[in-house]
């Protein structure tokens, strides 16, 4: 696995290999042909959000999720959720460009039934329907592990929701194994990731 620098100190993201199969379907591949398994998480979702092709598909071929009782008190056309989910994204990722000084208050843990957020735990950043996933190194410290559209109340009734909790655990795990468990032990792998 490779780890990508966002921001020094602060946040950092995963790139996986070009045959993960779990970021890497046919599908994903028709937008990022050119750049799998170069691209880190944060980037591709960004870009998937941000287009209008993807997101229309990706809301036709999950219409049957729109259904809920949650989606249907929007009363958005897909058309409309598409545009509006462009617009949200931009401006999430505006908002987390200028705060990643405070990203401890933007995470939050992943089960709701936690109330802090620990050193090595899975983690969420959440806009409305957009999520980032991530992986809480340190203090204001975050890997980025994937993120999703999340169309359902929760993250293992839907595909691509459940995927991202694979991602996120073969993330630990991987820190774990490294003998990762705070800020200075995370920056002594990224230097043996580079060597």
């Amino acid at each position: 696995m490779k780890i990508n620098c966002i921001f020094d100190k602060y946040l950092y993201a995963s790139v996986y290999p070009r045959d993960y199969e779990v970021v890497w379907t046919p599908e994903m591949c028709e937008y990022f042909d050119e750049e799998k398994g170069l691209i880190d998480e944060m980037r591709r979702l960004f870009e998937l959000w941000a287009n209008p092709y993807y997101l229309m598909n990706y809301f036709k071929n999950n219409e049957s999720y729109l259904e809920s009782h949650y989606w249907r008190s929007k009363n958005f056309s897909i058309e409309d959720l598409a545009k509006i989910t462009k617009e949200k994204a931009i401006n999430f990722e505006d908002y987390l460009y200028k705060n990643v000084e405070l990203l401890d208050s933007c995470f939050q843990p992943l089960n709701d039934n936690h109330t802090n957020i620990q050193n090595i735990s899975e983690s969420k950043y959440r806009k409305n329907w957009l999520r980032i996933y991530a992986i809480r190194i340190d203090i204001n410290k975050y890997l980025i592990t994937g993120g999703a559209i999340k169309l359902t109340q929760k993250m293992k009734d839907h595909p691509e929701t459940e995927k991202e909790l694979i991602k996120i655990e073969k993330n630990k795990i991987f820190l774990i194994e490294n003998g990762v468990f705070d800020s200075e032990s995370y920056e002594d792998l990224l230097y043996e990731l580079r060597i």
